[in-house]
């Protein structure tokens, strides 16, 4: 396969399997989650082309330090101590910091099979995207059950293996645009956990956010343009980190032409902090999931209790809360 440079057709006959996403109304075809299964084969070649890819990125430096999803040995962690570092320097510099939370809709599956010629521009090995080339391209879906076939065009089958990876080469643009903006902004940082974007911004005052931070989203809504993707404004949120500092004016921000709501509380990579970070808001969160968890464990017990499986199922998922 390597050597031809060619992906058979036979083994990216993807089979659909769509996941009721929690909360929504399952009469609307956006409440399902879409899950591409490819053959046995074609999967492990999928996983093999994607190591290659993530080795040459990687030895090359290609992907950004400030991107900590989908790497080795980069976590949440270390993407929540770079988030708490830059609060500290500003507590030192008595500087007002603000993040910017944006949401990305259906940001892996919206990358496109073109997006691949930014592999070209970063010295990828040019067999590698060809085989890559191949492999999305005439990839077709079939569903046995309803006798329907078509034609996968737009984005990256989620499920893939490559989707992820392919997606950090795209967000790589908007952190390198955004770092070339350093020398206007100088307070400018953005963390990226896979499609999790956070902007952050620091002032002397409240009010000038609304200015400053016109151009940096300007460059993320060119981003978004150039690469066909969209950004939810309705999930998007900001907070403001008063410090020792009093707010006495909220910035308008506003981002593909709709205001961004301003949060007391903001959940970012799994941990929800309040403007003044003394966790409480994610503790709060965590009780109310463990008075969940507690009621699903003792209410069954009178008509015999929890199945032994889902009980392990739900001590293992409250021990990673």
């Amino acid at each position: 396969m390597f050597q031809k440079r060619h992906f058979s057709k036979f083994l990216k006959l993807t089979k659909v399997v769509l996941i009721p996403k929690e909360g929504k109304d399952l009469s609307q075809p956006s409440s399902y989650r879409l899950i591409c299964l490819l053959p046995t084969w074609g999967k492990i070649l999928d996983k093999i082309i994607t190591q290659r890819l993530v080795f040459e990125l990687e030895t090359s430096q290609k992907l950004h330090r400030n991107q900590y999803g989908f790497r080795k040995p980069r976590s949440t962690v270390l993407a929540m101590d770079d988030f708490l570092e830059y609060i500290k320097n500003t507590e030192f510099h008595k500087l007002i910091p603000l993040a910017l939370s944006l949401d990305m809709s259906n940001g892996f599956n919206s990358v496109h099979w073109r997006d691949i010629e930014c592999l070209i521009k970063d010295g990828i090995s040019p067999y590698l995207v060809h085989i890559i080339r191949d492999f999305l391209f005439d990839m077709k879906i079939v569903d046995r059950e309803n006798d329907i076939e078509y034609y996968y065009s737009k984005g990256i089958p989620q499920g893939s293996s490559l989707g992820p990876v392919l997606w950090l080469v795209v967000a790589d643009r908007l952190l390198r645009r955004l770092q070339a903006l350093g020398d206007q902004f100088p307070d400018l940082h953005c963390i990226m956990f896979a499609d999790d974007i956070l902007l952050l911004s620091a002032e002397t005052a409240s009010y000038k956010f609304t200015r400053n931070l016109e151009t940096p989203i300007r460059v993320i809504e060119t981003w978004a343009n150039d690469f066909k993707l969209a950004i939810n404004p309705t999930k998007s949120k900001f907070i403001i980190f008063p410090i020792k500092k009093k707010i006495t004016h909220i910035p308008r921000l506003k981002i593909v032409g709709k205001n961004i709501e301003n949060v007391k509380s903001l959940k970012y990579i799994g941990v929800s902090f309040d403007t003044r970070l003394n966790w409480l808001s994610h503790f709060d969160e965590v009780k109310r999931s463990l008075i969940y968890i507690a009621r699903l464990i003792v209410y069954p017990e009178q008509q015999g209790g929890l199945v032994p499986i889902l009980l392990k199922k739900l001590i293992k998922w409250l021990l990673r809360v």
